[in-house]
Protein backbone atom coordinates (compact mmCIF):
# COMPACT_ATOMS: atom_id res chain seq x y z
CA UNK A 1 0.00 0.00 0.00
CA UNK A 2 1.01 3.58 -0.89
CA UNK A 3 -0.43 6.77 1.08
CA UNK A 4 -0.60 10.04 -0.62
CA UNK A 5 -1.67 13.60 -0.21
CA UNK A 6 -3.01 15.86 -3.21
CA UNK A 7 -3.59 19.51 -2.15
CA UNK A 8 -6.39 21.24 -4.01
CA UNK A 9 -6.52 24.82 -5.37
CA UNK A 10 -8.17 25.44 -2.02
CA UNK A 11 -5.84 24.29 0.18
CA UNK A 12 -8.19 20.79 1.26
CA UNK A 13 -5.88 18.28 1.54
CA UNK A 14 -7.60 14.80 0.74
CA UNK A 15 -5.58 11.99 1.23
CA UNK A 16 -5.89 8.19 -0.77
CA UNK A 17 -4.09 4.67 -0.05
CA UNK A 18 -3.21 2.67 -3.48
CA UNK A 19 -3.04 -0.87 -3.58
CA UNK A 20 -2.20 -3.37 -6.49
CA UNK A 21 -0.74 -3.00 -9.54
CA UNK A 22 -1.18 0.46 -11.63
CA UNK A 23 -1.23 -1.06 -15.18
CA UNK A 24 -4.72 -2.84 -14.09
CA UNK A 25 -7.94 -1.07 -14.05
CA UNK A 26 -8.34 1.66 -11.99
CA UNK A 27 -11.24 1.12 -9.28
CA UNK A 28 -12.42 4.49 -7.24
CA UNK A 29 -13.69 3.47 -3.37
CA UNK A 30 -15.84 6.06 -2.49
CA UNK A 31 -16.93 5.60 1.12
CA UNK A 32 -20.32 6.27 3.06
CA UNK A 33 -20.94 9.64 5.74
CA UNK A 34 -18.68 10.04 8.39
CA UNK A 35 -16.65 7.10 7.31
CA UNK A 36 -13.43 7.09 5.51
CA UNK A 37 -11.24 4.61 3.00
CA UNK A 38 -11.13 2.15 6.25
CA UNK A 39 -14.46 1.36 5.17
CA UNK A 40 -12.84 -0.86 2.21
CA UNK A 41 -10.50 -2.64 4.92
CA UNK A 42 -11.58 -6.17 4.43
CA UNK A 43 -12.80 -5.55 0.84
CA UNK A 44 -9.34 -5.11 -0.47
CA UNK A 45 -7.63 -8.00 -0.53
CA UNK A 46 -10.39 -9.01 -3.01
CA UNK A 47 -9.96 -6.22 -5.07
CA UNK A 48 -6.54 -5.75 -5.37
CA UNK A 49 -5.90 -8.76 -6.63
CA UNK A 50 -7.10 -8.29 -9.92
CA UNK A 51 -7.51 -4.41 -10.10
CA UNK A 52 -5.50 -1.27 -9.24
CA UNK A 53 -6.99 0.18 -5.98
CA UNK A 54 -7.70 4.01 -4.67
CA UNK A 55 -9.36 3.94 -1.04
CA UNK A 56 -10.12 7.91 -0.79
CA UNK A 57 -10.97 9.60 2.72
CA UNK A 58 -13.57 12.12 1.21
CA UNK A 59 -13.41 15.45 1.87
CA UNK A 60 -13.37 16.52 5.66
CA UNK A 61 -13.55 12.52 6.67
CA UNK A 62 -10.59 10.50 7.53
CA UNK A 63 -7.44 12.02 6.99
CA UNK A 64 -8.46 14.75 4.92
CA UNK A 65 -9.47 18.05 5.61
CA UNK A 66 -11.62 20.60 4.80
CA UNK A 67 -11.03 24.78 3.93
CA UNK A 68 -14.42 25.62 3.20
CA UNK A 69 -17.35 26.19 5.21
CA UNK A 70 -19.19 23.47 4.67
CA UNK A 71 -18.48 19.96 2.61
CA UNK A 72 -20.39 20.49 -0.88
CA UNK A 73 -20.96 17.81 -3.19
CA UNK A 74 -19.07 19.83 -6.26
CA UNK A 75 -16.37 19.64 -4.02
CA UNK A 76 -16.57 15.98 -3.70
CA UNK A 77 -16.70 15.81 -7.24
CA UNK A 78 -13.87 17.87 -8.08
CA UNK A 79 -11.74 16.43 -5.53
CA UNK A 80 -12.19 13.10 -7.33
CA UNK A 81 -11.62 14.44 -11.08
CA UNK A 82 -8.43 16.06 -9.74
CA UNK A 83 -7.38 12.43 -8.64
CA UNK A 84 -8.21 10.66 -11.54
CA UNK A 85 -6.15 13.45 -13.52
CA UNK A 86 -3.27 12.86 -11.12
CA UNK A 87 -3.33 9.08 -11.43
CA UNK A 88 -2.73 9.85 -15.37
CA UNK A 89 -5.64 7.27 -16.34
CA UNK A 90 -8.42 8.29 -18.77
CA UNK A 91 -11.08 6.29 -17.39
CA UNK A 92 -11.62 4.67 -13.91
CA UNK A 93 -14.50 1.75 -12.55
CA UNK A 94 -16.04 3.38 -9.06
CA UNK A 95 -17.73 1.41 -6.28
CA UNK A 96 -19.90 3.56 -3.56
CA UNK A 97 -21.26 2.93 -0.77
CA UNK A 98 -24.22 5.01 0.56
CA UNK A 99 -23.63 8.57 -0.05
CA UNK A 100 -20.37 7.49 -1.88
CA UNK A 101 -22.82 6.10 -4.54
CA UNK A 102 -24.86 9.42 -4.30
CA UNK A 103 -21.29 11.27 -5.61
CA UNK A 104 -20.50 8.35 -7.77
CA UNK A 105 -23.72 8.85 -9.83
CA UNK A 106 -23.06 12.64 -9.79
CA UNK A 107 -19.26 12.39 -11.14
CA UNK A 108 -20.47 10.17 -13.76
CA UNK A 109 -23.28 12.11 -14.71
CA UNK A 110 -20.76 14.99 -15.13
CA UNK A 111 -17.95 12.81 -16.44
CA UNK A 112 -19.44 10.30 -18.30
CA UNK A 113 -16.31 9.46 -20.23
CA UNK A 114 -13.78 8.94 -17.55
CA UNK A 115 -15.93 6.03 -15.93
CA UNK A 116 -16.58 2.48 -17.65
CA UNK A 117 -18.28 0.78 -14.90
CA UNK A 118 -20.16 1.90 -11.46
CA UNK A 119 -21.29 0.03 -8.71
CA UNK A 120 -23.65 1.51 -6.43
CA UNK A 121 -24.11 -0.03 -3.06
CA UNK A 122 -27.52 1.73 -1.68
CA UNK A 123 -27.27 4.78 -3.28
CA UNK A 124 -30.72 7.53 -3.11
CA UNK A 125 -32.13 10.50 -5.42
CA UNK A 126 -34.20 11.75 -2.64
CA UNK A 127 -35.27 11.64 0.61
CA UNK A 128 -38.26 9.90 -0.73
CA UNK A 129 -36.34 6.83 -1.59
CA UNK A 130 -34.92 5.63 2.14
CA UNK A 131 -37.02 5.36 5.37
CA UNK A 132 -37.66 8.23 6.91
CA UNK A 133 -36.03 6.33 10.64
CA UNK A 134 -32.98 7.34 8.58
CA UNK A 135 -33.70 10.75 7.93
CA UNK A 136 -35.13 11.60 11.21
CA UNK A 137 -31.98 10.07 12.94
CA UNK A 138 -29.87 12.45 10.85
CA UNK A 139 -31.56 15.66 11.33
CA UNK A 140 -31.56 15.32 14.98
CA UNK A 141 -27.95 14.67 14.70
CA UNK A 142 -27.57 17.75 12.49
CA UNK A 143 -29.03 19.99 15.36
CA UNK A 144 -27.44 18.04 18.18
CA UNK A 145 -24.08 19.05 16.40
CA UNK A 146 -24.95 22.51 15.51
CA UNK A 147 -25.61 23.32 19.15
CA UNK A 148 -22.19 21.72 19.85
CA UNK A 149 -19.92 22.60 17.24
CA UNK A 150 -18.88 26.29 19.19
CA UNK A 151 -17.83 23.94 21.40
CA UNK A 152 -16.48 20.40 20.27
CA UNK A 153 -14.06 20.31 17.14
CA UNK A 154 -15.33 16.63 16.39
CA UNK A 155 -19.21 18.15 16.55
CA UNK A 156 -18.30 20.86 14.27
CA UNK A 157 -16.09 17.88 12.10
CA UNK A 158 -19.83 15.76 11.97
CA UNK A 159 -21.69 19.11 11.08
CA UNK A 160 -19.65 19.80 8.22
CA UNK A 161 -20.23 15.87 7.15
CA UNK A 162 -24.11 15.66 7.70
CA UNK A 163 -24.42 19.00 5.07
CA UNK A 164 -23.89 16.59 2.18
CA UNK A 165 -26.72 14.57 3.05
CA UNK A 166 -29.12 17.40 3.19
CA UNK A 167 -27.61 18.68 0.26
CA UNK A 168 -30.27 17.67 -2.73
CA UNK A 169 -28.67 15.72 -5.65
CA UNK A 170 -30.38 17.37 -8.42
CA UNK A 171 -30.10 14.44 -10.66
CA UNK A 172 -33.25 14.01 -13.45
CA UNK A 173 -34.59 10.67 -14.53
CA UNK A 174 -32.94 12.35 -18.09
CA UNK A 175 -29.77 12.49 -16.65
CA UNK A 176 -29.70 8.64 -15.79
CA UNK A 177 -31.38 7.68 -18.88
CA UNK A 178 -28.82 9.54 -20.73
CA UNK A 179 -25.97 7.72 -18.64
CA UNK A 180 -25.00 4.77 -20.69
CA UNK A 181 -22.42 3.60 -18.33
CA UNK A 182 -22.85 -0.33 -17.37
CA UNK A 183 -23.94 -0.23 -13.71
CA UNK A 184 -24.42 -2.43 -10.66
CA UNK A 185 -27.63 -1.21 -8.04
CA UNK A 186 -26.23 -3.08 -4.47
CA UNK A 187 -29.33 -3.51 -1.96
CA UNK A 188 -29.47 -5.58 1.38
CA UNK A 189 -33.05 -7.10 1.51
CA UNK A 190 -33.39 -5.28 4.86
CA UNK A 191 -31.93 -1.97 4.15
CA UNK A 192 -32.62 1.61 4.55
CA UNK A 193 -33.08 2.36 1.16
CA UNK A 194 -36.52 1.53 -0.33
CA UNK A 195 -36.19 -1.67 -2.76
CA UNK A 196 -38.54 0.24 -5.39
CA UNK A 197 -36.57 3.61 -5.18
CA UNK A 198 -33.27 0.75 -6.21
CA UNK A 199 -35.82 -0.51 -9.20
CA UNK A 200 -36.75 3.10 -10.18
CA UNK A 201 -33.32 3.89 -10.67
CA UNK A 202 -32.43 0.39 -12.34
CA UNK A 203 -35.24 0.90 -14.78
CA UNK A 204 -34.93 4.60 -16.01
CA UNK A 205 -30.67 3.64 -16.58
CA UNK A 206 -30.21 1.76 -19.57
CA UNK A 207 -27.50 -0.78 -18.37
CA UNK A 208 -28.26 -1.30 -14.79
CA UNK A 209 -28.92 -3.97 -13.16
CA UNK A 210 -30.07 -4.95 -9.18
CA UNK A 211 -28.28 -6.87 -7.06
CA UNK A 212 -30.78 -8.12 -3.76
CA UNK A 213 -28.34 -9.19 -1.18
CA UNK A 214 -30.37 -11.83 0.96
CA UNK A 215 -30.53 -11.63 4.80
CA UNK A 216 -28.65 -8.12 5.28
CA UNK A 217 -29.62 -4.48 5.94
CA UNK A 218 -27.89 -1.48 5.15
CA UNK A 219 -24.63 -2.18 6.48
CA UNK A 220 -23.36 -5.38 5.10
CA UNK A 221 -20.26 -3.91 3.77
CA UNK A 222 -19.85 -3.85 7.66
CA UNK A 223 -21.40 -7.25 8.90
CA UNK A 224 -19.70 -9.74 5.49
CA UNK A 225 -17.46 -7.00 3.78
CA UNK A 226 -15.62 -10.56 2.73
CA UNK A 227 -19.09 -11.66 0.77
CA UNK A 228 -19.82 -8.61 -0.43
CA UNK A 229 -16.46 -8.16 -2.33
CA UNK A 230 -16.72 -11.50 -3.65
CA UNK A 231 -20.04 -10.99 -5.03
CA UNK A 232 -19.37 -7.37 -6.62
CA UNK A 233 -16.02 -8.33 -7.99
CA UNK A 234 -16.54 -10.35 -10.85
CA UNK A 235 -18.95 -6.96 -11.95
CA UNK A 236 -15.62 -4.74 -10.74
CA UNK A 237 -13.33 -6.70 -13.39
CA UNK A 238 -15.41 -6.23 -16.17
CA UNK A 239 -17.36 -9.23 -16.42
CA UNK A 240 -21.18 -8.98 -17.81
CA UNK A 241 -23.09 -10.66 -15.28
CA UNK A 242 -22.02 -10.31 -11.37
CA UNK A 243 -22.90 -13.46 -9.11
CA UNK A 244 -26.37 -12.83 -8.71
Amino acid sequence: MKTHALTMSDGTKIVYDEYGNDTLTTVLLLHGNGSSARHFKRQLPTYAAHLHVIAIDSRGHGRSNNRQTDIKITDLISDIEQIRMTLHVDQVVILGYSDGANIAMKYAIKYPQHVSRLVLNAPNLTSEGVYKILWWGDNVAQVATAAMAPFSAYAKRRHEQLHVMSEPLNITCQQLSDLTIPTLLVIGEFDLVKRRHIEHIAEIMPHAQVMILKGHGHFVTYTNPRKFAQLVAPFLIGGNDAKI
